[in-house]
């Protein structure tokens, strides 16, 4: 039977998938106390408001790292910007946006990082499947910890795969509660922060040439990170 107990610690676990959807498939975690999220989401706040200072990109602003990394969106992409000079100064502003939020991610109280990626051919077969595995894994060591969890995703509920994924969890020392609980990361910080990480987590299995500068900012700025790992 699911445990019952009802003064174990309680996690909110944010994940958000990466990869490129022809050769790897990727999520990365966020996993943050229940008592802890109100200061983890000053923390957030605080850093987003050095972002309206430095680059004029509002507090409240829906930020994913593709935009960012390519300079466009909306708060982003700077049209008005006079010559090339300040546009390559400004896309390298932004692509370090997302160095930054690594290392405000590393800060979080009691927050705890993991990643998990899975080389591809078949990417409807593989991405759920690593998302079985990555789910297992964690309820396990959610149970070793002696801790619940609730997982929420970036979607509307469709993805009826990941779904699944938690209806088969077996019921015996079952941590991890219920069916994921779906919300829009444009309205979400924490999402938005699990995207960057999968994001990151990627270019670091990936290698792309392309995105060299960005290689091993995953690693140094989250040197305690569980992956992103092979699974």
């Amino acid at each position: 039977m699911a445990t019952s107990d009802s003064a174990a610690p309680v996690r909110l676990v944010y994940v958000d998938d990466g990869g490129d959807a022809r050769t790897i498939t990727a999520f990365a975690a966020l996993s943050l106390r229940l008592d802890e999220l109100e200061a983890a989401k000053r923390a957030l706040m605080s850093f987003r408001a050095t972002l309206e200072t430095d680059l004029g990109i509002p507090v409240d602003a829906s930020l994913h790292a593709q935009d960012l990394v390519a300079g466009r969106g909306r708060h982003v992409y700077r049209p008005d910007l006079p010559d090339p000079a300040a546009r390559a100064a400004h896309l390298t502003n932004c692509r370090e946006v997302i160095h930054r939020q690594l290392r405000v991610i590393a800060e979080l109280p009691g927050a705890q990082v993991t990643a998990v990626h899975r080389e591809t051919d078949d990417y409807g077969r593989d991405r759920p499947a690593l998302y079985r595995a990555w789910l297992a894994r964690t309820n396990a060591r959610l149970a070793a910890s002696g801790e619940h969890a609730v997982v929420v995703l970036d979607g509307d509920g469709s993805e009826r795969a990941l779904v699944r994924a938690h209806r088969e969890l077996p019921d015996a020392d079952r941590r991890i509660q219920g069916d994921p609980v779906f919300l829009s990361a444009r309205l979400n910080y924490f999402l938005q922060a699990a995207d960057v990480l999968a994001f990151a987590a990627y270019q670091s299995v990936a290698k792309r040439p392309e995105r060299a500068f960005m290689h091993d900012w995953f690693g140094t700025a989250l040197p305690t990170a569980d992956g992103p790992g092979a699974l």
